[in-house]
């Protein structure tokens, strides 16, 4: 097979230019969902517990599109201190790094930083930083060509060769202009930001993930999400086959409609998944606030389920440390044997050594779909 270097065309800076077509009530329905989800976030008195679970699922479908397969008690295991096998650190780390760059970037935001080019330079150097990726020039944009394949074929196998390094910067400047209109619905603009980003494939590693974390950031910069509540990576992980095709008409076909299409069908349905994550766990938290206080006979138990909303898979440790200020070491291994027994609580792993037991609350575990 013989392709040829990509150029994408310029996008339009203006809305003189109209070159993706019209979407109908497709175009209203993403709106729709994604305001009424932003709004129940708001709403809801709790929210500020559950976004970080969700930060955390988000990073692990990212990375396993590219292929790289941790499971959720893994991720969450890590993020209570958990000390991963050595075979599993590169995996794991690659995760870790999505998260902690997404974290940075909605701070970066939230504190008024635009999204611009120097912002991705910094948060690729992130999602890099002492894993696979950290020898393939983090935060710098490429001077190689590149190509997008099988793992280990060459350019005559490629599925995709973005454009020579030579046009990379200039498309990207014209990608960061782009992304400053504020004459145009922002989810479609979303979903043209994410397809000229991956056709562009700016870094030599990291270029979809990078693509899929700035879907979340430039929604939040454009405030159509007021808290981190909206993330695609699951959806496009479920639909990856129509995923790569409909990125791949642009380039092909210079089809953009069925591209926007797909995209705004994710909005809607992973829009909606949230709404019905959002209503589940904020029931589940006012059932668990009486299951605590029953089971424990304790005035400080509702603090624990707070700590474990926002780590459903923990180590006594990594609690003691956290209350170490409040309660006692005891009166917290109290309240966990009585939630254990209850059954609200289990241990996945006993410890040995050095090496903590590893807990998770059951209930939640379940409503994230472990």
């Amino acid at each position: 097979m013989n392709i040829r270097p990509f150029v994408p065309p310029m996008l339009p800076l203006d809305e003189s230019e109209d070159r993706w077509g019209h979407f109908g009530m497709l175009d209203f329905y993403a709106t729709a969902a994604l305001a009424q989800l932003n709004g129940m976030m708001l709403a809801s008195a709790k929210a500020d517990l559950f976004w970080l679970t969700w930060l955390l699922k988000e990073a692990q479908s990212s990375n396993v599109i590219e292929g790289t397969v941790t499971t959720f008690d893994e991720i969450l295991g890590e993020n209570a201190g958990v000390v991963v096998p050595v075979e599993r650190q590169d995996d794991v780390k690659e995760v870790v790094n999505y998260h902690k760059a997404m974290q940075a970037g909605l701070e970066e935001i939230a504190a008024g930083r635009p999204l611009t080019l120097s912002l991705v330079r910094a948060l690729h150097a992130l999602l890099l930083q002492g894993s696979r990726g950290e020898h393939k020039h983090p935060g710098q944009w490429r001077k190689v060509q590149v190509h997008i394949g099988m793992p280990g074929s060459g350019m005559d196998e490629a599925t995709f060769i973005p454009p020579e390094p030579v046009h990379v910067e200039s498309l990207l400047e014209n990608w960061e202009a782009f992304l400053h209109r504020n004459d145009m619905n922002p989810i479609i603009q979303a979903a043209v930001m994410h397809a000229q980003f991956e056709m562009i494939h700016p870094f030599c590693d990291g270029n979809g993930r990078m693509g899929r974390l700035l879907i979340t950031l430039f929604l939040a910069e454009k405030k159509v999400i007021s808290k981190p509540c909206f993330y695609m990576s699951a959806y496009l992980q479920a639909h990856r086959s129509e995923y790569y095709s409909a990125l791949g008409n642009i380039s092909r076909l210079g089809d953009w409609h069925d591209w926007i299409s797909f995209f705004l069908k994710a909005v809607v349905e992973r829009s909606q998944g949230n709404i019905n994550l959002l209503d589940a766990m904020n029931r589940l938290y006012e059932v668990s606030k009486k299951d605590f206080s029953e089971s424990t006979a304790s005035s400080t138990a509702v603090q624990i389920l707070d700590y474990m909303f926002a780590k459903p898979v923990f180590t006594l440790p990594d609690i003691y440390h956290h209350f170490e200020k409040s309660m006692s070491r005891q009166g917290i291994m109290n309240i966990i044997n009585k939630l254990a027994q209850a059954g609200i609580v289990e241990k996945v792993s006993s410890g040995k050594g050095r090496v903590p037991a590893i807990w998770r609350f059951t209930e939640l575990m379940k409503l994230l779909g472990e």
